[in-house]
This record gives C-alpha cells, sequence and structure tokens, in this order.
C-alpha cells in the first residue's frame, strides 16, 4: 500500500494551532531571538570594502599564509593613509614648507599606532619626484598605520587630528580615510532611507487596512526582520570577509519581503474572523493558505538569492548571503511572530478609538469580500488575458531597453557625495 502523500495545507494548519495554544511562549522566544540579534550586532565582525567571501580564493589562501606564518612585523599587514599638504605660494622645496610639514608631522612621531612616515624630505633623492606634485606646490605624505585597514578605521580620525599644518592646507586620503568615508555615507544614507520609507510604509499601511493596528503588525515584523539579517550577517563577519553593500540589501529586501509576506497573514486572518471563524480556527487557515504561500516564496526567493554566492571575491557573494539570511528570518518571524501577536489581539486587529470611529465611521469597516474596485479590475483582466498581456509584456521591454547601454565599472570615490 502506498504511503499517503504529505499534506502541505493540513501541516501548516497544525502548525497554526500549535502557535495560537503557545502564543506567549512563541511571543517570549520571539524577544529572546532579538536580543541576540541584537547582541550580534554590537559584537559581530566588521564589514570589509567591495569583496566578500574570498577566503577560499587563491588571494585569500596567499593572505592567510602571510598573516598566520609569517612575523606579523615582517609580513607588512598593516595600513596606511596619505597626507596631501599644499600652499598656492610656497614650493615643495622650499625651506618654510619642509620646515612647515616638519612640524606638522612632528606628533606622529610618538604615537604607537604610526609604524612609519614617508616625506619627499625622508626618501632617496630618486623617488622625490613621486611625492612632489608638477606645479611644485603639493607634497604627498604616506603614513604608515600598524593595524590593518579595518582596524585603523576606528582611530584614524584622532591620528590626523594629531597633525596641525599651520599655514598649510591638508587633505587625508587613501584607502583607510576612504573605506570609512564609504561606511559613514552607506549608514548615513541607510539612516535616512529607513527615517523616509519607515513613515510612507506606515502610512500607505493604514490606508490599506483602514486599521493602525493592523498597519503596525507588518511593519513590526520588517523591524524585526532587519535587525535580525544585520545581526546575522555581522556574525558571519566574523568568520569570512563581508562586503559593506550587504547591509543595502538587507534593509531593502527585509523590509519589502517582510510587508509583502505579513499583508498577506494579516488580511486572511481579519477576513476569517470577518466571516465568523473563531480565533485559533481563524490563525490556522491563515498558516494553512497565506502562511504556506509565503514559505514556499521565500524559499524561492531564497534559492535565487543564494546563486549570488558563486561569485565569490565580489560583494555580489556578501549580498546574495546577507539576501538569503533576511528573507528566511522574515519568514521564520511570519511564521512565528506574526500569528502569535495575532492570537493575543483577535478582534482588536481592527480597533480605532470610540471617539474616532464616531467622527469617522468608515475606520475599521470592511468591505464585503468580492466587491470593490480590485475585484473588478482582477475579474475584467480574467475576462481579457491576450488584451492585457500584450500591452503589458510591450511594456516591460521598453522599459527594459537602458539595459542595453549598461557599461558596467568598479565603485570609486566619485560615489562618495560632493565634498567629502
Amino acid at each position: 500500500m502506498l504511503p499517503r502523500p504529505v499534506s502541505f495545507r493540513a501541516v501548516f494548519e497544525r502548525w497554526g494551532r500549535f502557535v495560537y495554544r503557545f502564543r506567549w511562549a512563541t511571543l517570549v522566544i520571539s524577544a529572546v531571538l532579538l536580543g541576540l540579534s541584537i547582541v550580534g550586532v554590537l559584537t559581530g565582525g566588521s564589514l570589509a570594502g567591495n569583496g566578500g567571501f574570498g577566503a577560499d580564493l587563491a588571494a585569500g589562501q596567499t593572505q592567510k599564509l602571510i598573516t598566520g606564518e609569517i612575523h606579523p612585523q615582517k609580513a607588512n599587514i598593516g595600513s596606511g593613509f596619505i597626507l596631501i599638504f599644499s600652499s598656492p605660494t610656497l614650493k615643495v622645496t622650499d625651506p618654510a614648507f619642509q620646515s612647515a610639514v616638519e612640524q606638522a608631522l612632528a606628533p606622529l612621531a610618538g604615537d604607537v599606532r604610526v609604524t612609519g612616515v614617508n616625506t619627499p624630505y625622508s626618501v632617496p633623492s630618486a623617488a622625490q619626484s613621486s611625492y612632489i606634485s608638477r606645479n611644485q606646490h603639493e607634497a604627498l605624505v604616506f603614513v604608515n598605520l600598524k593595524d590593518n585597514s579595518v582596524t585603523a578605521q576606528g582611530y584614524i580620525g584622532s591620528v590626523v587630528a594629531e597633525v596641525h599644518p599651520g599655514a598649510l592646507t591638508m587633505v587625508a586620503t587613501g584607502n583607510v580615510p576612504i573605506n570609512l568615508a564609504f561606511n559613514k555615507t552607506l549608514e548615513s544614507d541607510l539612516q535616512r532611507a529607513e527615517y523616509l520609507a519607515l513613515p510612507i510604509t506606515l502610512i500607505m499601511l493604514v490606508i490599506i487596512f483602514a486599521s493602525v493596528i493592523a498597519a503596525l503588525l507588518p511593519l513590526g515584523v520588517g523591524v524585526l526582520a532587519i535587525v535580525g539579517g544585520i545581526g546575522g550577517t555581522l556574525v558571519l563577519a566574523r568568520f569570512t570577509d563581508v562586503s559593506r553593500y550587504a547591509i543595502n540589501i538587507i534593509t531593502l529586501i527585509g523590509l519589502a519581503v517582510a510587508i509583502d509576506y505579513s499583508l498577506f497573514i494579516v488580511n486572511r486572518f481579519r477576513d476569517e474572523l470577518a466571516a465568523g471563524a473563531s480565533r485559533e480556527d481563524a490563525i490556522a487557515i491563515s498558516l494553512s493558505t497565506a502562511g504556506r504561500a509565503i514559505t514556499f516564496s521565500g524559499i524561492t526567493v531564497a534559492v535565487g538569492l543564494s546563486a549570488m554566492l558563486f561569485f565569490q571575491g565580489t560583494f555580489l557573494a556578501s549580498m546574495g548571503a546577507a539576501g538569503t539570511i533576511v528573507v528566511a528570518i522574515a519568514v521564520f518571524y511570519g511564521l512565528t511572530f506574526l500569528p502569535a501577536v495575532l492570537s493575543v489581539l483577535g478582534g482588536r486587529v481592527d480597533w480605532w478609538p470610540k471617539w474616532l470611529k464616531a467622527k469617522l465611521p468608515f475606520l475599521g469597516r470592511r468591505r464585503q469580500s468580492g466587491t470593490g474596485a480590485w475585484h473588478a479590475m482582477a475579474m475584467w483582466v480574467m475576462r481579457r488575458p491576450v488584451v492585457v498581456l500584450v500591452p503589458a509584456l510591450a511594456l516591460l521591454l521598453l522599459a527594459g531597453t537602458p539595459f542595453l547601454q549598461l557599461r558596467m565599472a568598479n565603485g570609486d570615490v566619485d560615489q562618495l557625495p560632493p565634498g567629502n
């Protein structure tokens, strides 16, 4: 006798009833996981530059041999930065220019973080031309640091602050300052994006659900997914190189996927309650339908993103890993935290203050299933599939034509804001 095929619908229905019965325990576990995510954010590794997951490549193995088999002082595994001194009137060869540079650099001689300073006046005469500009008014100074670039970013600001150029103009540049500028710009851009996206998203969700509480739930799952994704990615960074650009995909995909998946479950739960189902039955039905859909959708998205892991040594590998992590976390919270909160709230998911509902009677009012503009549009499209498909496909092809002119290049300082 053949075994009965597994019914995924029944599996998710049983899971929904399990979450309902242990809703408070589920919420406690979610809180613990949030705490662990925050710990991961605070104690995780540092993000690298453009690359990522390059430890298994030949270059990565070479670096391991250098840092592991050769004495660090002989391996030259430190980092450094460049100071550019300039004057509109003095030339680099003028004694006053040389004196100003030497006085400015004097404090670095006693800094244990600095392992060496190369100036136009300390290198052999044959190499001096590499340190002086063609117009003779700018001089390069190379400052060597004892730590690698990631560690040096934590203190380079204080090292540069020790240098007082006096009458000269000074600019700090090089690998360490540029990487630090990229990291700060990325952090600032992410904060600005979140400050802009979250309020707009909340307003849209309130309009869609006609309920503040129902609108806050998908947003809450999105925040949990982002925190968990960042924490997981930074923990991963303790074991391998992870590009700083991985944080971008966590914020973008994490918020979008978490809200999208939560919308399905919250909407189905409200529909079942409106149809007269109990809380437990509403949760069970929601997870057996919408919950099952988001699970398989999440698996599909994660598998697609994981394909970027094959681009070893590039930022794509890091973005693939980060995207897979945040999607998995979004699905997890969508199947645990969200139904547990809905189990506690029940019909209060549509709650509004009585005085506000008295003034705005449409608040919390739910349209009968099978009515409304969206239903009418869906029915119209299904009756005319070819009429809709052809122009829609043509529009997509037209929108994709700029890709034919795509010119790819490595990132450089031009990506930083003007005046950085």
